[in-house]
């Protein structure tokens, strides 16, 4: 697998001044997935979003990693809600014409 596809924790975190324990926290909580390449960990780039919402969620909300896991299932089940609720309309639809 190559790196080139990938962010190196490690280069974020100093980039962006995101202590590492945080990715740390994220990893046990399972919020983020990463890989393993030659003894360096890495993230693919559409998780960088992710991981940035969450800081700010702790951060400047000071929601604790428990409440963040919390609205992260409740996002999720709303998501999959709505999805499920825009197919029954597009089903409905079929039936009124």
């Amino acid at each position: 697998m190559k790196s080139e596809n990938y962010i190196q924790i490690e280069v974020y975190c100093e980039r962006t001044q995101t202590p590492i324990e945080f990715i740390d926290d994220l990893l046990e909580f399972e919020m983020i997935e990463v890989q393993q390449i030659e003894n360096k960990t890495y993230v693919e780039p559409q998780h960088l979003v992710e991981i940035e919402r969450i800081y700010r969620l702790r951060e400047d909300l000071g929601i604790n990693m428990e409440g963040i896991d919390t609205l992260n299932h409740m996002i999720k089940k709303v998501n999959r809600l709505e999805q499920e609720l825009k197919l029954l309309r597009d089903r409905l639809t079929i039936y009124e014409h």
